[in-house]
């Protein structure tokens, strides 16, 4: 491991390069509480620890000492500084937490009427025999498909779609920017919700299918880009298995687990498009950029 002695005030500097599978939480911790901006980039098999600010870097410097000598510890922190600490995690992904207001709130304008309903039955009429039709699918519209990844059945329903949520669509919006993360949020909305209109007709709901496509943007730009999500590479395996695993569960037994597979399915692919024609962020191109020059 090693850091660096650049003090260009103003200026991001790289301040520490770490092994892939060293644990940079508590010195993270320490800085987030600390209001002291920082990014966490992978690049070959390492991670990079800059700082938005070199002026930072000499504050920083007794804590990297005290964290490689394991006695910085990020449990002695005062609680408004703890405090302090969750309220700037959340503003620094704010589409995010938006998104996720509308969704909580949704699921308890439904259980107080029954106006939902007319959402739920979006092109009931033209289902089954206008499903290949072009014309079907721009008379429902864009917006009534992607208003159903507002709506919730029940609460373990919200509980689980609301958590995958908030771990996937915060990594996006911190990493690769709120552009990314509306341009998927619309599009795998609109697309996974069509695709399930077109599986198994109406009465659907969920943001699943949105899900399944942040996932996969993550799986893809992680294995491509090095970039570090901080999420397991097995997970896309272990999500894909489970979805062949309930798919064949409903062909043996129609309505065994009661998943939408369109929007599943329809998510995921959507997702890997997506994260495939994206290009790199500039945050992530200047941090290869000043990794390379380093090791020139």
């Amino acid at each position: 491991m090693s850091d660096s002695s650049e003090t260009n005030t103003g200026e991001p500097v790289l301040a520490l390069v770490a092994d892939a599978q060293v644990d940079l939480s508590p010195l993270t911790k320490r800085l987030w509480a600390e209001h002291i901006p920082h990014r966490v980039f992978s690049e070959q098999q390492q991670q990079l620890l800059y700082l938005a600010d070199a002026g930072d870097l000499p504050r920083v410097k007794g804590w990297l000492e005290d964290w490689r000598n394991d006695s910085l510890d990020p449990h002695d922190l005062a609680p408004e500084i703890a405090l302090s600490q969750q309220w700037l995690s959340l503003l620094q992904a704010p589409l995010t937490l938006i998104v996720g207001v509308l969704i909580v709130a949704a699921f308890l304008w439904m259980q107080t009427s029954n106006d939902w309903h007319r959402w739920l039955l979006a092109g009931e009429s033209q289902w089954p025999q206008g499903r290949w039709l072009l014309q079907s699918y721009l008379e429902i519209g864009g917006w009534s498909f992607w208003r159903l990844s507002l709506l919730h059945f029940s609460f373990l329903h919200l509980l689980m779609n609301l958590l995958w949520w908030w771990v996937l669509a915060r990594r996006i919006e911190q990493l690769d920017g709120k552009a990314a993360l509306l341009l998927l949020l619309l599009i795998a909305g609109v697309s996974a919700s069509a695709a399930q209109w077109w599986y198994a007709g109406p009465g659907f709901a969920g943001i699943a299918g949105i899900n399944m496509a942040l996932l996969a943007w993550i799986s893809w730009r992680q294995k491509r880009f090095s970039l570090n999500y901080q999420l397991p590479g097995a997970l896309l395996t272990v999500m894909v298995g489970w979805l062949l695993l309930t798919l064949l569960g409903d062909t043996l037994i129609p309505g065994l687990s009661g998943s939408f597979h369109g929007l599943h399915f329809a998510g995921l692919i959507s997702g890997f498009l997506l994260a495939w024609i994206w290009p790199r962020g500039p945050a992530q191109r200047r941090a290869t950029e000043i990794t390379d020059d380093a090791t020139l």
